[in-house]
Parts: C-alpha cells; sequence; structure tokens
C-alpha cells in the first residue's frame, strides 16, 4: 500500500509568515497566556500573554511553560509546531484546518478540542495594516488541557467538536 500522506497536494507557501491572528479571537476566548513561543521580537500588543518567544529565540526548541498561545509559522514547519503544543498538553493554537496533512492526524486527534472557525479569518500582516483579503483556507483553534478546551467551546468562534477525555461524550458548541 502506497503512504496516504506522499504527494497529496502542492505546497502554497506565501513570502512571509508574518501574520498575526485578529484580536477578537484573543476577546472571544477570553484567556491570558503564560507563553506565545511564535513571536515577532516585539511582541503583538493585542495578544494577552505574559512572556513571547521571537524567531531568533528558536522557540521550538525551548522549555514550553504554563498555557500557551501558538499561531505558528504555517507551511511545512507547522507539523513540528503541533507536536511539540500536543506534547507540552496545554495551550491553544490557531492553524488552518489541514485535515489532510499528516500532521494533522498525529496531533489534533489527542485535542482536547477543536473549533472549526466559522468563515475565513481576516490576518493582521506584519506591518499593522489590514490585509487585502481573508486568509484564503479555513482555520482551526486546536485545544489541550479541560481550561483551553472549555475557552475554546465558550468563544462562540465556530462549531467546537470536545473529545471524550474532556467531557463525558463528544459534543459541539
Amino acid at each position: 500500500m502506497t503512504d496516504p500522506w506522499r504527494k497529496l497536494h502542492a505546497p502554497n507557501e506565501g513570502a512571509t509568515n508574518e501574520w498575526y491572528t485578529p484580536p477578537h479571537v484573543f476577546e472571544a476566548l477570553g484567556v491570558e497566556f503564560s507563553l506565545d513561543p511564535c513571536s515577532p521580537p516585539e511582541g503583538v500588543p493585542w495578544i494577552p500573554v505574559k512572556t513571547w518567544m521571537s524567531e531568533a529565540d528558536d522557540g521550538l526548541s525551548q522549555r514550553w511553560f504554563g498555557r500557551v498561545w501558538m499561531n505558528p509559522p504555517y507551511g511545512r514547519v507547522t507539523g513540528k509546531w503541533m507536536h511539540k503544543l500536543r506534547d507540552h498538553g496545554n495551550g491553544i493554537a490557531l492553524v488552518f484546518a489541514r485535515t489532510d496533512v499528516k500532521w494533522w492526524h498525529e496531533t489534533v486527534r489527542d485535542a482536547d478540542a477543536v473549533c472549526l472557525v466559522a468563515g475565513r479569518l481576516t490576518f493582521v500582516p506584519g506591518d499593522g495594516q489590514k490585509a487585502p483579503g481573508n486568509s484564503g483556507a479555513p482555520s482551526a483553534l486546536v485545544a489541550y488541557g479541560a481550561d483551553n478546551a472549555e475557552a475554546v467551546a465558550q468563544s462562540g468562534l465556530g462549531m467546537t467538536l470536545v473529545h471524550k477525555s474532556s467531557e463525558e461524550s463528544t459534543s459541539v458548541a
């Protein structure tokens, strides 16, 4: 049998990974984070986080602590970041809902909740200006830890599936 993860799609990588989560996502989640390991050097002012790591800090190789917010670099490296968050077990990631890639199936199955965000987000470009259009793909919030699953489920950002280990049964909020 051939490997189902080979040649499923052509990569579609943009010229930059500097696209920030829009503020309304954090307003809807209503939680504060301990760490953002995927931040620009100066942080992002509307992200409620105590500590951030930039590309120069190499957040992927650092020890993570507390509740993590993660909007990882998109593209071929997303899976490495998702594996690290899954292993950390306490945080929320914003990623494209890439159900067709290997990392999704290896990491999201262990999440406590997944919110399939309604519509398409319009990310904030690194220069602070409004993007000319939406993200071009559907997004998902992937939560590890019961408190994070609850925040995602109560956010109203989309359809949330709660894993059975977090609730008595799978629910949709």
